[in-house]
């Protein structure tokens, strides 16, 4: 057989292994294409610099700057016009004048072809190791390796511009940022423009890109991630980093925002993503479960949301700890003086608010009645300067407001029906509805000027403690604490814990310890000092328990006329 034959039956056969390459890639879903030099080369800050020619493997070689559609990730011919280039480079490649070296870059420890295709698919059929190259160094600092894939090249480059762009190992060298997935830090160096840009608002001065990247770490990464690590969500998604956590739930929260109002907390961002995709979590038997135990314990309510979890982030040292309230409105016509204070209560705090009606068929979500009921809200909301919209839901009533009530920071009910009447049964609300909820006989006061705070040192009291003094802050309300009971003991710990609480508080706050009900002691301060609220915490026992005790919450809903926050 003379050469020319030779090299044409090489050509085919090269090419014949492309095609198998192609089928067992599609079978096995891995990848054979050549790797794009550009699609790595704009993820990278630093040029390249003069040329120098040298020997390099081959195996190496890993990808082109223009010709990757028409060679295999192995450097195989797809193209059967490409039969007669690749025949004269073959026979070149024999003669005596041999052909010139190739054109390359090099990232980290592998190759990229500018020019050259030809010959190094000839000295690949031909099972060579080495190949003269005109070498042009891009970026020393990526780790790239022969073995990596495409996915893995792309992650590798763009890692090393968003260190290059950020300093952050500089600045911040214990970051322990990692990202697994193309496009995920360019997202993360977006994120950090953004902050940026904020920060020169909220500052009104110009902001160096080392002290965003500081405080965005700071202030917007680390509190995420500690929520992660305190919710355990890497044991619920195997496989996934930190920082992969930290971009779904970032990446979730203007979607959210727009629909559940103002800043989403990261606590109720976590627990979303756990339930909707968590391992093990998902399942019916799971949920099941987790229903069943809420009548065993007094320390749940729906979602899995425990006492205190909602005021360790709330009143976390921010300024707007209510951010977002939402209000139940059962029969519009009836309640509409209470819709009204609630809004305007609400604006107290400027908080975003949600009025939320369930209708039971899905035709009256968008009944002429609905509008019309729409159309009045918006325009009490807008008589009365806040933000917030009306919500028209379809399904059962507790859970609709539990799913609304999981995104608010505190959850307003009208008290229709005492709860000795069984017409309304409030176990369900008080069970269900997770975080805060306030229960109101009548209208809403348009200010707090006076609060009793029932505190007994138990966890949910010590929940509308907190609160209480946050509430008190914003509007300078003077404090009753009531502590009551049979129990001396147990009533002066809960004394010295109260006044050492407040004792470093600028507010006024008075104190009645008395040997009387609970119910009763609490109900009777609030109609002697005038009180516009009564906070305290819900439910101490479990529902099994509660079928054979009283319980001090229905003692005073049963009876005051004042509204009633319960506390988590």
């Amino acid at each position: 057989m003379n050469s020319i034959n030779q090299a044409r039956n090489d050509f085919y056969q090269a090419r014949s292994k492309a095609g198998w390459e192609r089928l067992f890639g599609l079978l096995t879903g891995r990848n054979y294409d050549l790797v794009d030099y550009n699609e790595v080369r704009k993820r990278l800050s630093n040029a390249y610099n003069i040329p120098v020619t040298k020997e390099i493997p081959i195996a190496s070689i890993v990808g082109t700057v223009s010709r990757n559609q028409d060679f295999s990730r192995t450097f195989l011919p797809k193209l059967v016009e490409d039969e007669s280039r690749w025949v004269n480079v073959k026979l070149a490649n024999e003669s005596m004048e041999g052909v010139p070296p190739i054109d390359v870059y090099q990232i980290g420890e592998v190759y990229f072809v500018l020019d050259g295709h030809h010959r190094v698919s000839v000295m690949k059929s031909i099972k060579a190791d080495y190949i003269q190259a005109n070498v042009r160094v891009i970026n020393t600092d990526v780790p790239l390796k022969p073995t990596d894939s495409p996915d893995e090249i792309i992650v590798k480059t763009e890692r090393q511009s968003f260190l290059d762009r950020t300093r952050i190992n500089e600045l911040i060298p214990d970051n322990a940022i990692r990202l697994t997935l193309a496009g995920q830090y360019p997202q993360l160096y977006e994120h950090i423009q953004v902050h940026k840009f904020f920060m020169g608002l909220d500052f009104k001065r110009d902001i160096s890109d080392g002290e965003a990247v500081v405080h965005w770490y700071n202030e917007v990464y680390l509190p995420i991630v500690r929520t992660i690590r305190q919710m355990g969500l890497l044991d619920q998604f195997s496989g996934k980093t930190e920082s992969e956590l930290y971009l779904w739930l970032e990446n979730n929260k203007s979607a959210l925002s727009e629909e559940y109002g103002g800043k989403i907390r990261n606590t109720a961002l976590a627990w979303k993503l756990t339930d909707d995709f968590g391992k093990g979590k998902r399942g019916l038997l799971f949920r099941a479960f987790r229903r069943l135990s809420m009548f065993f314990t007094s320390d749940l309510s729906d979602w899995g949301v425990k006492t205190g979890d909602w005021r360790r982030e709330i009143l976390g040292g921010a300024d707007d700890y209510i951010e977002r309230v939402m209000i139940s409105a059962v029969d519009i016509e009836a309640d509409r003086a209470f819709l009204d204070s609630a809004i305007r209560f609400s604006k107290i705090y400027d908080a975003w608010i949600g009025v939320v009606h369930v209708v039971p068929k899905s035709e009256d979500v968008d009944s002429p009645e609905m509008s019309r009921f729409r159309e009045e809200v918006d325009r009490m909301l807008s008589d009365a300067g806040v933000r917030g919209k009306f919500v028209v839901l379809q399904g059962g009533l507790i859970r609709n407001l539990s799913e609304r009530a999981f995104w608010s920071d505190l959850s307003f009910f009208k008290m229709r029906h005492r709860p000795e009447t069984g017409r309304n049964n409030w176990n369900d609300v008080i069970m269900h509805i997770p975080g805060m909820i306030c229960i109101s006989p009548d209208c809403l006061p348009r200010s707090v000027y006076r609060i009793v705070l029932a505190f007994s040192a138990t966890k949910k009291a010590r929940e509308a403690m907190y609160f209480a003094e946050a509430l008190a802050r914003v509007s300078n309300a003077e404090i009753t604490v009531v502590i009551s009971g049979s129990d001396l003991p147990k009533r002066d710990l809960a004394l010295a814990e109260a006044t050492q609480f407040f004792a470093e508080k600028p507010l006024a706050v008075n104190y009645r310890n008395r040997d009387i009900a609970p119910g009763d002691m609490i109900i009777q301060t609030a109609d002697e000092v005038g009180a516009d609220l009564i906070l305290m915490g819900g439910y101490s026992n479990s529902f099994v328990k509660r079928l054979f005790q009283s319980s001090t919450v229905e003692a005073v809903l049963s009876k005051t006329n004042i509204p009633v926050i319960l506390c988590k």
